[in-house]
């Protein structure tokens, strides 16, 4: 929804005049951009044939393949976002932080081509999360300081559209190799390899380190003070205001109980036995759907509220459990991939950032990047024990009872929200307090 920001804003600039209403988006915006593509490219590439891969090639069980697919969506990443917003936190390294996670995401490939072993691509998976989490946090701040609050949407918006062609460019080249090379893995991680260096050069050479956002002459300035010991509980309680911790509580178990995409299309392949170079088609169409949907999405979200856009998506995901089922039946045909694609790019479209977006815009700017690192943790979390838990409830009773089981968890989780909110009162950033500026 994010991308929808940019129709948003590009119609309000239209609608309003003033200083505040216009400007160009400054360069670091775009390099920023250019770098995820980059590594999205990258990291899409391997991720779109891994199910595939894995539990063809390899003859993983789906308990196994869960555990990867769990370590992928989280796992290193819950300690490295924490390490990322820790490291940023008031420390003015930004760019330094978020390079040295693009550097790790980078190295992921050379183990890639190094083995094929299970170990050594599950210590590489492990690496590219860890690395993605360090730099999520640094890099978010570095979008957020670079422009007014008044284009917070549209830069994190066009940094989201460069990152989604990047989705969908990484999964056709995987495509088009194994389509020229069937089985050529090895070709595949060494063009992975190389566009990810590519990214690499991009951030080091063109994004520049924002001295802070055009508009943060209303900001308390810092004055230099010794660093002190600080209670770690004033530093939470600045960073997740009780509105933010009682958004996060009730989107923890929404993560919790959604199906991953891994899953889905792992499912999806054992069902119709796909070939091999037709698996990475699969990610291009969820994110084609996303792409086309994201703008439509975010004008009904700023036409009737994120939050609304935001649970009924989560509650699209029962049909899709329905469909899920059905996929695996005898009587399975091919209609229900373009609906279950459509419904899984649709429900990216209308999620995609929307909490990243609340916490940010209810926060200071000098607690964005610790809020930032213990919302997206909590929901690494989350994604890793629910990948896990459905790969062990396919592997170990039946992908139906699984299926059962999440659609369950999800429906309570979603009459949760319903009746509680939580996107209401949520404190606009005029209003957020100014967080401490060091950490002992």
């Amino acid at each position: 929804m994010y991308i929808g920001e940019i129709f948003n804003q590009w119609r309000a600039r239209r609608r309003v005049g003033g200083p505040g209403a216009k400007g160009a988006l400054p360069p670091t915006v775009y390099a920023l951009g250019a770098t995820s593509m980059l590594t999205d490219v990258s990291t899409e590439m391997v991720a779109s044939v891994l199910p595939v891969y894995l539990l063809v090639a390899l003859r993983l069980s789906p308990a196994e393949y869960g555990l990867v697919d769990g370590l992928f969506r989280g796992g290193a990443a819950i300690v490295a976002l924490l390490l990322g917003g820790l490291l940023t936190y008031g420390s003015g390294r930004t760019k330094f932080v978020a390079g040295i996670g693009y550097a790790m995401s980078m190295m992921t490939k050379v183990l890639l081509l190094a083995s094929s072993a299970f170990f050594a691509i599950a210590a590489s998976l492990v690496l590219d999360r860890f690395g993605k989490g360090l730099r999520v946090v640094p890099r978010d701040a570095m979008l957020a300081a670079s422009v007014p609050r008044a284009q917070l949407g549209m830069a994190f918006g066009v940094h989201r559209a460069m990152d989604g062609l990047g989705a969908v460019s990484g999964p056709l080249l995987a495509a088009f190799v194994l389509w020229q090379i069937p089985n050529g893995y090895t070709a595949l991680f060494a063009l992975s390899l190389v566009v990810s260096v590519a990214g690499l050069l991009v951030f080091i050479w063109f994004v520049r380190h924002p001295a802070g956002a055009p508009d943060a002459a209303d900001e308390q300035v810092p004055v230099p003070v010794p660093r002190t010991p600080l209670a770690w509980r004033s530093h939470l309680l600045h960073a997740l205001p009780p509105r933010c911790r009682r958004l996060l509580f009730l989107a923890m178990p929404l993560a919790l109980f959604t199906v991953s995409e891994g899953m889905m299309f792992a499912h999806m392949q054992r069902s119709f036995d796909l070939a091999p170079h037709l698996q990475p088609l699969l990610p291009v169409a969820t994110a084609t759907v996303f792409l086309l949907l994201a703008v439509p999405l975010g004008w009904v979200a700023d036409r009737f509220g994120a939050g609304r856009v935001f649970c009924t998506a989560h509650l699209l995901l029962l049909p899709l459990y329905v469909l899920l089922v059905a996929a695996g039946g005898e009587g399975a045909s091919l209609w229900l991939v373009g609906a279950l694609v459509l419904l899984s790019g649709g429900f990216l479209a209308a999620t995609d950032g929307v909490l990243m977006a609340a916490v940010s815009g209810a926060v200071a700017p000098a607690s964005r990047a610790l809020s930032i690192a213990l919302c997206a943790a909590a929901l690494a979390l989350m994604r890793l024990l629910s990948s896990a838990g459905f790969g062990i409830l396919w592997d170990r009773v039946d992908i139906g009872w699984a299926v059962a089981i999440f659609g369950a968890g999800l429906s309570c989780s979603l009459l949760a929200c319903w009746y509680l909110k939580p996107f209401e009162g949520l404190a606009p950033p005029e209003t957020a307090p100014v967080a401490p500026q060091s950490l002992a």
